[in-house]
């Protein structure tokens, strides 16, 4: 029996050890995946309910999943990519809002280029590949410790640091090719 079918026979079981388990191994995962959907419109409490949310429903219908008809990965990509576009939905919901009963209104203008920013990074941060682009989220978006990384991704903590650094060279010598440098 695989590790994934060890994981998926626990979550029908509804073992807290193996939700557990899930959410520590699959969270860098569902949240690119989330991000993906709705990381440049909506707000990063945002993208952490939608993570949140998937989890939730992974342990709701625990007991339908079936280690045969595909990977736990697959199933919790599709629940992602379900839980962003729920998000979404909310989002368009509330568009309708009067602008000046908002108090940190964003001109159209504003909210264009806070986006392009935001998809360049994230394009720029695929780009460095594993485990480095998680180390980079981790670290830069979720703020979690070095230490704490470095398990996660099975590396020892002076490597995550050189691993930051050097990303960060790249990440600037990217920006500066392309013009952004002064900003």
């Amino acid at each position: 029996m695989t590790k994934e079918e060890k994981l998926i026979s626990g979550l029908r079981r509804h073992s807290h050890t193996s939700l557990e388990k899930a959410i520590e191994l699959y969270t860098p995962y569902v949240t690119v995946v989330v991000y993906g959907v709705i990381g440049a419109v909506m707000a990063r409490e945002d993208i952490e309910e939608a993570v949140s949310d998937v989890f939730l429903s992974l342990w709701r219908n625990a007991s339908g999943l079936d280690g045969g008809k595909g990977s736990l990965r697959a199933y919790l990509a599709a629940a992602a990519r379900n839980a962003a576009k729920n998000k979404l939905r909310t989002l368009r919901a509330y568009e309708y809002m009067d602008e000046s009963i908002i108090s940190d209104y964003k001109t159209p203008q504003d909210a264009a280029i806070e986006q392009e920013k935001r998809e360049i990074l994230m394009g720029i941060i695929k780009k460095l590949g594993e485990p480095d682009s998680e180390i980079f989220l981790r670290y830069y978006y979720y703020e979690e410790k070095i230490t704490d990384i470095a398990k996660a991704v099975g590396l020892n903590s002076s490597t995550v640091k050189s691993r930051l650094s050097r990303g960060r060279k790249k990440i600037k010598e990217y920006l500066i090719e392309r013009g952004y440098g002064n900003e």
